[in-house]
C-alpha cells in the first residue's frame, strides 16, 4: 500500500527505500502489509559539536555564561553589528577574516580639533594605547569566528565595525576627550542609519565623573533611534575598584558592566555603584584569553591572559547580540530586560550596586526565548499525558511526538511560565520522555502551569500542562 520512489542495495540484505507519499515512519511499521520485512529509519549522524578553535579549552569564561550550550539555540534571523569604539583591530589575526569590516574609522584629535577619516585595513596598523592592542583584544571576545581551527571562540556571530578613537594627541598619544567620543558615537550613528539590521555599541573604555548633558545627549539619540530598534550600548564600569561607575557606562540608556573571577565573586578591581542597580550586569573578566595581533598563536599564549572590565563588557555585548538577533521585532529595551532577568542573581536579593541584575547567562536567555509562549504558540505534535499531571497520583507525566520517532540527540526540556528553565525530561527510549516533577536540583516544584520545549534535527515543538502535588 506504500509505494517508493527508489530502491538501492546498501549493504548485504538491507536496501534503503524512499517513500513516495511520506508516510510516517510508525504507519508504516505498523502496517500488515511489511511480510516479515524489518524496517528502520535512516538516523541522521551529527558530530559532537565542540568548536575547532585551538584555544577553546582555555576560555573558561564561556562555561561560566553557558554560551556553548547557548549556541544550540542560536538563530540569526536579521545582520547583528559590532561597533567597537576602541583603538582598532588588527586585520592580520584570521579570527577576524571576513567578519572585520574593510574600512576602519579613525576618530583623531588634537587639543582643539577633531577630524576623522577611513583607512582600509590591509594597511591598518592598530593604535596601541599604553601599549597594549586593546580593540583586538576586546573584539575576539565578543565575535572571533568560531570553528575555523585557529585561535578562540567567539561568543555571538556579527560583522565588526571597528572605530578607533585613541589616535589623538595633545599631552601625548592615546588622547581622547568627551568631545571626540561624541563625534565617534555621532559617526556611528550617521554609518548605521543606512545599514540593515542591529548594532551593539562596545565601549571598553570610560573616565571618572558624572555622565555630561553632551554625552547624554548622542547616547539617548542612539538609544531612541528607530524608536528603540537599531542600537544597544554597552559599556565597561571601570577598573579603580571602587564604589562609582564611570563615565560612560553611568549614562542612562547604557547598559553598565563589571567583572567577575573565575569563582564569581565581583573582581577586586571593578568599580560598582547604584548605576548598577538599573541597567547593570556582571560577567567574567579576570584572566580572559584573547586574541591578540597577527596570525601565529604560538608565542600569544601567556601575553593573551588579560583582566579589566574592558573584557567583561564585550561578553556582554556578545549575548546582547546573539539575543537580538533572534528576536528581531523586539526593542533594545526588551532585549536588556530578557538578559538582565534570565541573568545569575548571586546573592538572591535582586539587582545590587556590585553584580548588579546578576551575572549574564547566554544559555537562560536564549532558551527563555524558545519557551515563550507568545512567540511561538502551542504545537499540537508534543503530546503530554496526563495532563493534569498529579506528582502524588500519577508518578510521571509522559510526553510523544505524534507520528515520529525520537533520535538520539533529541531532547526535551522544562521551563515555568516566566520561561525559567526548570529541567530536563528523561527519554523514555524511542517512545517519549518522562518527567517526575523535580527540578534540575532534584525537588519538587510548585503547583502550576509548565511548558515542554521538544528540540531535534526535525524540527522544535511545544506543548503547555498543569502539574498538582
Amino acid at each position: 500500500s506504500y509505494g517508493y520512489d527508489k530502491i538501492e542495495r546498501i549493504y548485504k540484505n538491507f536496501y534503503s527505500a524512499y517513500n513516495k507519499y511520506k508516510v510516517s515512519y510508525n504507519s508504516i511499521k505498523s502496517s500488515s502489509f511489511l511480510n516479515n520485512i524489518n524496517i528502520y529509519p535512516n538516523r541522521v549522524i551529527k558530530p559532537f559539536y565542540i568548536p575547532s578553535d585551538q584555544y577553546f579549552k582555555s576560555q573558561y569564561y564561556l562555561y561560566k555564561i553557558k554560551a556553548p550550550q547557548a549556541w544550540d539555540f542560536e538563530v540569526y534571523n536579521t545582520a547583528i553589528s559590532l561597533a567597537l569604539i576602541d583603538s582598532g583591530i588588527d586585520p592580520t589575526n584570521p579570527d577576524f577574516y571576513e567578519i572585520l569590516y574593510a574600512t576602519q574609522v579613525v576618530i583623531k584629535e588634537d587639543c582643539n580639533v577633531i577630524s576623522s577619516w577611513e583607512e582600509y585595513f590591509p594597511n591598518f596598523q592598530q593604535s596601541n594605547p599604553n601599549g597594549f592592542p586593546h580593540g583586538t583584544a576586546v573584539a575576539g571576545v565578543a565575535a572571533a569566528v568560531r570553528n575555523n581551527n585557529f585561535g578562540i571562540s567567539g561568543i555571538a556571530k556579527m560583522k565588526i565595525y571597528s572605530f578607533d578613537v585613541f589616535r589623538g594627541f595633545c599631552d601625548g598619544d592615546g588622547f581622547l576627550t568627551e568631545k571626540g567620543l561624541v563625534k565617534a558615537l555621532e559617526f556611528v550613528k550617521d554609518r548605521f542609519s543606512s545599514i540593515p539590521g542591529k548594532v551593539i555599541i562596545n565601549m571598553s573604555l570610560g573616565a571618572m565623573g558624572e555622565c555630561s548633558p553632551l554625552v547624554s545627549s548622542i547616547i539617548n539619540e542612539l538609544y531612541n533611534y528607530d524608536s528603540g530598534k537599531k542600537f544597544i550600548l554597552v559599556a565597561a564600569t571601570g577598573n579603580d575598584g571602587i564604589e562609582y561607575v564611570a563615565m560612560p557606562a553611568n549614562c542612562s540608556g547604557v547598559v553598565s558592566v563589571g567583572a567577575t573571577n573565575e569563582v564569581d565573586e565581583v573582581a577586586s578591581f571593578s568599580c560598582y555603584g547604584n548605576v548598577m542597580k538599573i541597567n547593570g550586569l556582571t560577567a567574567p573578566g579576570v584572566n580572559i584569553f584573547t586574541t591578540l595581533p597577527g596570525s601565529n598563536w604560538s608565542n600569544f599564549y601567556n601575553e593573551g591572559i588579560i583582566s579589566g572590565t574592558s573584557f567583561a563588557a564585550p561578553i556582554v555585548s556578545g549575548v546582547m547580540g546573539a539575543v537580538w538577533a533572534k528576536r528581531p521585532n523586539y526593542t533594545n529595551s526588551q532585549i536588556i530586560d530578557i538578559v538582565k532577568k534570565t541573568a545569575r542573581d548571586i546573592n538572591e536579593d535582586g539587582p545590587d550596586k556590585k553584580y548588579g541584575w546578576g551575572i549574564v547567562d547566554m544559555y537562560k536567555a536564549l532558551s527563555y526565548l524558545e519557551a515563550d509562549l507568545t512567540e511561538k504558540g502551542i504545537n499540537d505534535d508534543l503530546v503530554a499525558w496526563p495532563n493534569p499531571f498529579y506528582i502524588s497520583k500519577h508518578g510521571y507525566i509522559k510526553f510523544s511526538i505524534k507520528n515520529s520517532i525520537l533520535y538520539p540527540d533529541d531532547k526535551l526540556m522544562i521551563f515555568d511560565f516566566s520561561g525559567a528553565f526548570v529541567a530536563w525530561a528523561e527519554k523514555d527510549s524511542t517512545k517519549g520522555f518522562l518527567w517526575d516533577g523535580k527540578n534540575s536540583a532534584g525537588y519538587y516544584v510548585a503547583p502550576g502551569a509548565y511548558i515542554a520545549y521538544y528540540k531535534s534535527e526535525k524540527g522544535t515543538a511545544k506543548t503547555k500542562f498543569v502539574l498538582f502535588r
